[in-house]
């Protein structure tokens, strides 16, 4: 169980303590909690992480913004093969401490086995600043973020489960992998406005420095550390340009617009071989859609990804094979946020994905902003007991 407790805080701290921030997912509260729309309904600080265009879109005694920082991580481990994996070490520990172990004795092993067999979790986590300078020339919002997505496999060998080979052989060739990706983003998005007498048409671009980090850990199973992935000889790292573009229009009836392309420059990354095993992790461009309604007291919005988002495109070497397509997201939310006059805000929302490879979830938060200066949200998500999300987020506007 305290492997469990360990992961996610080494994870975060890696992001942390990265040279350079920012990601291909993003996970400040206001969007989170709101079921993870964004692309018409996210305020001008934000708007790097979800449309480019709406940096444009500030109100009148907005002059500068900063949020410093934003931290969220994410898991789903509904098969419990965190606690599996470790309940296994003990059981395997124990069997290889007895002299001349029964048939019993190994099929306790392979039950243990059994259990673990193809499970897996995933785990996402996030860190990110930006800083935001509204104007009429050209809206400026200078961002640095770091996103870690990583999934944890059991890769049981069939000859593992027969408790007479267990006994004669005394060693199992089963193993266990964490396969991820840290992404590190440095950009700058630039937004311009166009009014006319319906509405406002905004556009923006953001071209970005993005490093990629792939991660392919294996071992063997009654041996495996959750925090033993990020060692330098299970990973490879890579960088490039890439670049997001997107569009909105507010109508003055208070309906809004958004499309947004993100990571229009397809790129694909190797892993470094272990035992084996090798990936192809690939950030492949993504387009959503998006529509709001957008009120002083209230906003309510639905965003759509119009494609999946690959991540991991090949997986060779396992002893069972892994689908390379469990790990592609296409998300879809919706969201509904209750503003107390700019003092408070009350938020719920609900994410599914197209994909079916992670469980629909719901999410709410809370904002605190007094006098719309200083701000502090909390957002949570929760699908069960086991996967469930959290985010924490201040922010300063002037």
């Amino acid at each position: 169980m305290a492997r469990k407790h360990l992961f996610l805080p080494t994870l975060i701290a890696t992001l942390v303590s990265a040279n350079s921030f920012a990601a291909v997912q993003s996970f400040d509260t206001r969007s989170f909690a709101m079921g993870g729309i964004g692309a018409s309904t996210a305020d001008y600080l934000t708007a790097s992480f979800h449309n480019p265009a709406l940096a444009a879109r500030y109100g009148e005694d907005d002059d500068m913004a900063v949020l410093i920082p934003s931290i969220g991580a994410q898991i789903d481990d509904s098969e419990e093969i965190i606690d599996k994996t470790d309940s296994f070490s003990d059981i395997y520990d124990q069997f290889s401490s007895i002299n001349n172990p029964t048939e019993q004795d190994a099929q306790l092993v392979v039950d243990a086995l059994e259990e673990l067999q193809s499970n897996r979790a995933n785990v996402q986590a996030n860190v990110s600043l930006a800083v935001a300078i509204p104007n009429q020339y050209v809206s400026v919002n200078m961002f640095v973020k770091a996103y870690a997505d990583a999934f944890v496999f059991a890769d049981i060998a069939e000859g593992d489960l027969d408790a007479n080979k267990l006994i004669e052989n005394s060693s199992l060739t089963s193993q266990a992998l964490t396969m991820g990706v840290v992404i590190a983003e440095i950009g700058v998005s630039l937004a311009k406005s166009y009014e006319h007498s319906n509405g406002t048409f905004y556009y923006g671009i953001t071209p970005k420095y993005q490093q990629v980090t792939t991660i392919n850990y294996v071992t063997d199973i009654e041996n495996y550390e959750f925090d033993d992935w990020d060692d330098d000889r299970y990973q490879s790292e890579e960088s490039n340009i890439n670049l997001d573009v997107g569009l909105a229009y507010q109508m003055n009836n208070g309906l809004a617009f958004g499309f947004v392309g993100k990571n229009l420059i397809e790129n694909s990354y190797d892993t470094s071989l272990t035992h084996g095993i090798r990936g192809e992790y690939v950030i492949n461009p993504t387009y959503i859609a998006s529509a709001s309604y957008n009120h002083r007291l209230f906003n309510v919005g639905v965003d759509v990804e119009l494609n999946e988002t690959k991540s991991y495109d090949v997986i060779e070497g396992t002893l069972n094979g892994i689908d390379a397509d469990a790990d592609n997201k296409q998300m879809a939310g919706i969201g509904v946020e209750f503003n107390a006059f700019d003092w408070a805000q009350l938020r719920a929302g609900y994410q599914t994905d197209l994909s079916d490879n992670l469980a629909d979830q719901f999410t709410a938060g809370i904002g605190l902003s007094p006098f719309d200066v200083f701000h502090i949200d909390l957002s949570a998500s929760y699908a069960s007991d086991n996967e469930l999300g959290a985010v924490i987020q201040t922010s300063f506007t002037f």
